[in-house]
């Protein structure tokens, strides 16, 4: 019985430690400007875009871009990077509308280039 109590004592230490650290997440306190993921997300973009000139490249780019957006909680930021995605595999058209709209995420959350 003892040794129940010591594990069941345990656990909950274990959780309420979890739960105090689940806090300490790299999300802004406002969710409209730039945290540390979409920053990384929006430099990788703008340092290979303009190489990204084939589909290959454009599918790699954004899949680069798309590790780090989607660890933010920048407003826009995730949502274009997968719009980013999509529009890599599809035509050259559809990877502007893409590109255009990360793009504009980025600067509305304050990127500088």
């Amino acid at each position: 019985m003892r040794i129940r109590r010591t594990i069941t004592a345990a656990a909950i230490a274990a959780l309420a430690l979890t739960a105090c650290s689940a806090g300490s997440d790299d999300k802004p306190a406002d969710p409209s400007k730039l945290d540390d993921a979409a920053s990384f997300a929006c430099d990788d973009f703008a340092n290979g875009y303009k190489a990204a000139q084939t589909q290959q490249a454009r599918i790699d780019l954004a899949n680069k871009v798309n590790k780090w957006a989607q660890q933010s909680g920048t407003n826009g930021i995730a949502d274009n990077a997968k719009v980013l995605a999509r529009g890599s595999e599809a035509s050259a058209g559809a990877w502007q509308i893409g590109a255009d709209s990360f793009a504009q995420a980025c600067l509305d959350a304050g990127w500088k280039a």
